[in-house]
C-alpha cells in the first residue's frame, strides 16, 4: 500500500479517504476486485467492525462497496457552510477558552466566503470570558491572525498570573517560626495569623442585584430551570426575580 494512502477508523471525512486512494489505485491500474481488497485493508478500528459486519456476498463490485461506505459514514461528511453559521459557535458550558479557540478554528474552516471581519466577530461574540471581551473590543483586531496571537497572550497572561500568585502565599506561621527560631511565642504568632486571615476573607460587597448580573450581556449565564411544583405547594414569601413569578 503506498504511504500516501491513510487508514480509515470512521473519524473523518469519508469522500477525503475514498479521494486519495481511487487515485492511487488509478496510477496502480488495480483491477476491480484488487482494489476491493485493498481498500479493505485501509479500514481500522470501528471501520474495520462494519465491514466485517456486511453480508457475505453482498457486495459484487468496488462502486457498491463505495456506495456502502459512503451512505455508514455520511455523518463524518464535511459540508460547507452558510457564512451566517459562524455567529453559531459558541464557547460551551464548562469548555475553557483555550478548547473553545481551537475549536472555533476547526469549525470555522468549513464555514465558505465569510469575510474576516465576520470571522473575527463570530469569535468575539462566542467567548464567555468577559476580561478578554473588554480587551477586544477596546482594541479590535484587524485580523483573525491578530485576533488569536492576542487571544493566546491573553491565557499566557493568565496562566502566568495564578502561577505567580501561587508562589506569592506562604503561611504566615511558617514564616514566623523560620525567623524566630524554635524558641518564639506561638501564641502570639496564631493570633497574627488568625487577623491575616481575617482580613483576607473581607471582600467588597456586590453593588449589582443577582436579576442585574444575570441580564448583563458581556456575560453569559445558563438559564434557571423553569419553576415547577404544583402552586399550592410553593412558598408564598419567596419571589424569583427571573421568573417574575
Amino acid at each position: 500500500m503506498p504511504t500516501n494512502v491513510k487508514t480509515y477508523d470512521g473519524t473523518g471525512d469519508p469522500e477525503d479517504h475514498l479521494k486519495i486512494f481511487q487515485a492511487t489505485a488509478k496510477i496502480k491500474r488495480w483491477v476491480m476486485p484488487t482494489g476491493c481488497h485493498m481498500f479493505n485493508s485501509t479500514l481500522i478500528g470501528s471501520a474495520r467492525v462494519w465491514f466485517d459486519k456486511l453480508l457475505p456476498e453482498s457486495i459484487d463490485n468496488y462502486e457498491m462497496l463505495r456506495k456502502e461506505f459512503l451512505g455508514n459514514y455520511s455523518q463524518q461528511k464535511k459540508y460547507i457552510k452558510d457564512p451566517v453559521e459562524i455567529h453559531h459557535i459558541k464557547q460551551r458550558e464548562g469548555e475553557s477558552t483555550e478548547a473553545f479557540m481551537e475549536r472555533f478554528k476547526e469549525e470555522s474552516m468549513h464555514v465558505s466566503g465569510a469575510p474576516k471581519c465576520m470571522r473575527i466577530s463570530g469569535f468575539m461574540h462566542g467567548i464567555t470570558n468577559p476580561i478578554l471581551i473588554k480587551k477586544l473590543n477596546d482594541n479590535i483586531p484587524k485580523s483573525v491572525d491578530e485576533m488569536m496571537n492576542v487571544t493566546t497572550a491573553f491565557l499566557k497572561g493568565e496562566v502566568a498570573a495564578t502561577n505567580q500568585s501561587k508562589k506569592k502565599v506562604s503561611p504566615t506561621w511558617k514564616h514566623h517560626e523560620t525567623s524566630h527560631g524554635p524558641n518564639f511565642d506561638k501564641r502570639i504568632d496564631f493570633k497574627s495569623h488568625h487577623k491575616s486571615s481575617r482580613r483576607q476573607n473581607q471582600f467588597t460587597p456586590l453593588t449589582k442585584t443577582p436579576k442585574g448580573i444575570l441580564a448583563m450581556e458581556t456575560v453569559k449565564f445558563k438559564a434557571p430551570p423553569p419553576m415547577t411544583g404544583p402552586m399550592e405547594n410553593r412558598n408564598k414569601n419567596k419571589f424569583c426575580e427571573f421568573h417574575d413569578d
